[in-house]
């Protein structure tokens, strides 16, 4: 008896005993700026940082000042250059906090700001997979970017949509294709952004998705091709898009995209499929410059994608 008194007294006791403080704190790790980058205007500064339990905030100080503080995963706080010194070295710490009261501190980064403006655009290609490539499964899609200063981020785009930014060198986006349609086609491409805010897109690249339905299905995807305007031209006003579409079988639907953005589409195109486009939508007072694709698709459901061209607006 006395020795199940003693077993029940200790089963008590271990029951009520508190659960063991949590003493780890975060771990952070600065992603951009990088060691040594050159910025040239306001940017994004990001930052990784995980708990064992629960990153609760993020701090993000410059020479020894917070700039600014954040809750929200992934971790990014704009930063002013505005009042900083130009040529010289300085020193980025970012901080984080979980919901027990712990602090993690990351490496200092040292990064310059420029003194004058950035107007050279970084340069950006996909490296993996390769145009024409069958893939399937998660396929890493893989980008090299470079710039005279620094990459600020990198942007990953499958049809036209942005799927994925990254300023973590290697830049990596881990493509799911399970949830395409098999037998069809598919365009890849990259953006690049610098210190300067400076942009640019890579070539793009066309792949197809494992075409496990067979040899008998139709996996040819149509083909287009902008006959005006041209890559690098500068345009004002109301201008007469021409497009060229091809497909073995026929050709659907065409949507015609700017920056990103679907701008005008329509069904049993014509080729060339011609349409008004007024650039006043997207002129402003100073040249831009901006991204022109379309899409093409056809009975089966195969995707194309025109390659993509920059051109200049101007008022």
């Amino acid at each position: 008896m006395k020795k199940m008194l003693v077993f029940i007294s200790l089963l008590l006791l271990a029951c009520s005993l508190p659960e063991p403080a949590d003493i780890i704190p975060p771990v952070v790790r600065v992603i951009f700026p990088y060691e040594g980058a050159v910025i040239s205007d306001n940017v994004q500064f990001t930052v990784e940082a995980s708990d064992d339990d629960q990153v609760e905030s993020v701090w993000i100080y410059v020479d020894g000042e917070e700039v600014g503080r954040t809750s929200t995963s992934p971790y990014k706080v704009n930063f002013n250059i505005q009042g900083y010194e130009k040529k010289i070295p300085h020193v980025m710490l970012a901080a984080a906090r979980d919901k027990e009261g712990n602090i993690g501190f990351s490496p200092t980064v040292t990064f310059v700001i420029a003194d004058g403006e950035d107007n050279v655009d970084p340069t950006v290609v996909i490296l993996n997979p390769q145009s024409g490539q069958t893939v399937e499964g998660i396929v890493n899609v893989v980008a090299h970017a470079d710039d005279d200063r620094s990459v600020q981020e990198v942007r990953f785009y499958i049809d036209g949509q942005q799927v994925h930014s990254t300023s973590d060198y290697p830049y990596i986006y881990n493509w799911n294709t399970t949830g395409y349609s098999d037998s069809t086609s598919h365009t890849i491409y990259a953006e690049a952004i610098d210190g300067g805010n400076n942009n640019a897109f890579s070539p793009v690249v066309t792949v197809t998705v494992y075409p496990r339905t067979g040899p008998t299905a139709d996996n040819v995807a149509p083909r287009a091709l902008f006959l005006y305007p041209i890559a690098g031209s500068t345009v004002k006003g109301t201008i007469n898009v021409s497009v060229d579409l091809q497909d073995n079988v026929k050709v659907t639907k065409a949507e015609f995209f700017v920056d990103g953005i679907l701008t005008n589409s329509v069904t049993d195109p014509a080729s060339p499929w011609v349409f008004q486009w007024n650039t006043a939508t997207v002129a402003d007072t100073v040249p831009t410059t901006h991204s022109l694709y379309v899409k093409a698709y056809d009975e089966a459901g195969n995707l194309g994608t025109s390659g993509l061209i920059v051109i200049t607006v101007t008022q």
